[in-house]
């Protein structure tokens, strides 16, 4: 006698939201390094009250005139990427740094999603030692890095900061990129993850089925040969009485297996 036990087993999936080619993408060109203009410092520190030339908003029609010169989108100014680019400059000159990762490991996304900016993608170009917006971007713009960022199609906004600091002694200006896009509704996609085990379990009840078909065939000879062989009823009762058995689960097991179908159907990933 074949006695097989079924355990009902649960289904398990979660709905998620995640971007549609790739879970955000934290584009900060890290090839393009930094650019510190030593020169410019000194020379400017000959005049105690040397200041920045130019607006914030110059930095950002100068990259555009870039922008427009290779058919490019303008970038649009973005007032929560202006406060990350200011997060950025703050935070090098209050703990004394000069890199895209701070000496906390923060990386440049850190500060963008600080000013609530829900990203797709954000790129992040540095200077230090330009006293100027047509300086800082000529420098960027002789970057390859960069300018890579400057005129990249995979931005829509921009903000830009430049702090006045103090290097050894003598007055200069940090200035910060910030360029990004947007996450929208239309770039987000529903995932169904489904529970690992679900999918392992409807597996092993698939085994199970065709053991169970292989112990129906089994009986069936069984029962043909006793009763060529004789068998009292009450013996042929009990043989038919566990095929029976092995026939309900059966059922019971294509119907569990019809359930799996429909719920690996609707999974998209498996955890």
């Amino acid at each position: 006698m074949i006695i097989l036990v079924c355990a009902g087993v649960q289904f398990y999936d979660l709905h998620i939201q995640i971007p549609r080619a790739v879970d955000q993408i934290d584009s900060i060109n890290s090839s393009a390094g930094i650019i510190r203009n030593i020169e410019q410092t000194a020379d400017f520190n000959e005049t105690a009250n040397a200041e920045f030339s130019g607006a914030l908003n110059d930095i950002i029609s100068l990259a555009n005139e870039a922008r427009k010169e290779k058919g490019l989108p303008l970038l649009q100014r973005n007032e929560k990427l202006m406060e990350s680019a200011l997060l950025k400059a703050n935070d090098m000159k209050s703990n004394n740094y000069f890199e895209h990762v701070s000496p906390d490991g923060l990386q440049p996304w850190f500060f963008v999603e600080q000013a609530d900016y829900t990203y797709k993608t954000v790129g992040e170009n540095l200077a230090e030692g330009y006293f100027s917006a047509q300086s800082v971007h000529d420098a960027w713009m002789g970057s390859e890095g960069h300018r890579k960022n400057i005129l990249s199609s995979d931005f829509e906004e921009i903000g830009v900061a430049v702090v006045e600091i103090e290097n050894e002694g003598k007055k200069s200006f940090l200035s910060v990129q910030h360029f990004g896009s947007m996450l929208k509704q239309e770039d987000l996609r529903t995932v169904t993850v489904c529970d690992l085990k679900s999918k392992n379990n409807c597996e092993h009840i698939e085994k199970k089925k065709k053991e169970v078909k292989e112990a129906i065939s089994e009986q069936e000879k069984i029962i043909k040969k006793a009763k060529k062989a004789g068998a009292s009823d009450k013996d042929l009762e009990d043989l038919y009485e566990n095929l029976e058995k092995l026939k309900r689960i059966k059922r019971e097991l294509k119907d569990y297996l019809s359930e799996c179908a429909v719920f690996i159907e609707k999974c998209d990933e498996w955890r």
